[in-house]
């Protein structure tokens, strides 16, 4: 397995989930998937299984996926002994970009992937006034919410996008998702407010008048009881991921749990909805 010099190999006994937007070219960074050695990893801007499959990357056990083209959509590849499958008869078409899917293997849960396109979508939920995807997401998945989910994915936002519009903005979305018991994995670990200054950007995109632009936009979201199974969370660097920003370009989150505390902290959360 290649070495990734940014990121800290797994510890033995954890369950990994992974935030990364990898791009069209999913199978040319297939080797570096594989690297991170996720048990879940949660890919916007991918193409499709098939397309890995004629390309020979078959190393990760399921993958979940929704897109209108073979190139460019929506993943959730798992790797054995995990196994990723969508939820067919829980996914709402009327959102272009958000994907149920019900995770299965040592720790189970349910995941929203999340690639949030906004006013780009081709596909959205009419709402009066208008909403960003993961703000029309909260109306219209509250009771997957309220299982134990995590949500994951590309947000294309930060608090420094402030519309001053709490139908767009990304303080008011995590407040209500604060509401639902969900935090993000990294602020909680870091230490640090959404919109900090000192927080590590996800993605980069290219110069504009001279101007480099970079910003933290990429989450993973959990129930706030799985905090104490948090071992770590690191964020990749944009000198190991790639060469230069000629289109967007984002780098991995990487989010660990010790995975039989979390698996225990997830089976007395069940125990305690099953008797309500």
């Amino acid at each position: 397995m290649a070495h990734l010099v940014d990121i800290d190999s797994k510890p033995r006994g954890s369950y990994r989930l992974v935030v990364w937007s990898v791009g069209a070219a999913m199978e040319r960074r297939y080797d570096k998937i594989v690297a991170l050695d996720a048990d879940v990893l949660v890919t916007a801007r991918s193409g499709n299984e098939v397309r890995l499959l004629k390309a020979g990357r078959d190393t990760h056990s399921s993958m979940a996926w929704i897109g209108r083209h073979s190139h460019r959509g929506l993943g959730v590849l798992s790797f054995d002994p995990t196994f990723a499958k969508l939820e067919a008869g829980k996914w709402d078409q009327r959102l272009e970009w958000i994907a149920p899917v019900a995770i299965n293997g040592p720790v189970a849960h349910q995941l929203l992937a999340i690639w949030a396109l906004n006013e780009k979508a081709q596909v959205t939920f009419k709402t009066n006034p208008p909403a960003s995807q993961p703000m029309q997401m909260l109306r219209l998945y509250e009771k997957f919410l309220e299982e134990q989910t995590v949500v994951a994915g590309d947000f294309n936002n930060n608090p420094v996008f402030h519309r001053n519009d709490p139908n767009w903005d990304m303080l008011e979305l995590i407040a209500r998702f604060e509401a639902h018991g969900l935090v993000s994995a990294y602020h909680s670990w870091a230490g640090l407010d959404h919109g900090d200054p000192r927080e590590q950007p996800t993605r980069f995109t290219p110069e504009v008048a001279g101007v480099a632009a970079s910003h933290h936009t990429d989450y993973c979201f959990v129930p706030r009881e799985w905090l104490p199974a948090l071992v770590r969370v690191q964020v990749g660097t944009p000198e190991v991921w790639f060469d230069e920003v000629k289109v967007e370009e984002h780098v991995p989150v990487v989010v660990d749990f010790d995975q039989h505390l979390l698996a225990d902290v997830i089976d007395a959360s069940k125990r305690r909805q099953n008797r309500s």
